[in-house]
C-alpha cells in the first residue's frame, strides 16, 4: 500500500502542507510541518478533533515511522507530522505521495 495525498482546500501556511491522504482504504487529514504553531493547528483541526502527532528527526526512519502512523490511524483521523528539517520534510511529503 502506498499513500496518495492531495492538498486540502485549507489555506497553506509557510513550512506546512495540509493534505487529504488515502491509505489502505482510509481517508486521513494530515498536516506536515516544520514550523508548528497555533495558527497551523487551528486551520487544520476543528476544536474537539482527536489528533495523533509524530515527530520525525531521523531521515532514515521516515518510511517506517509514517507507515506505522498511517497503519494505526482510523479513517477520519487527523495526523500532525512535525519534521525537524527540510530534508525530512521533503522525504515525508514524497512518502505521502503528494502529487
Amino acid at each position: 500500500m502506498k499513500p496518495v495525498s492531495t492538498r486540502s482546500s485549507t489555506q497553506r501556511s509557510s513550512g506546512s502542507e495540509f493534505l487529504e491522504t488515502r491509505f489502505g482504504g482510509k481517508v486521513l487529514n494530515v498536516t506536515v510541518t516544520m514550523k508548528p504553531d497555533w495558527l497551523v493547528a487551528e486551520q487544520m483541526m476543528p476544536e474537539g478533533d482527536e489528533v495523533q502527532v509524530a515527530v520525525l528527526q531521523n531521515p532514515f526512519g521516515v518510511t517506517r515511522q509514517l507507515t506505522n502512523l498511517l497503519s494505526g490511524a482510523k479513517s477520519g483521523d487527523s495526523l500532525v507530522i512535525v519534521c525537524s528539517g527540510d530534508k525530512i520534510y521533503r522525504a515525508a511529503l514524497k512518502f505521502l505521495g503528494l502529487a
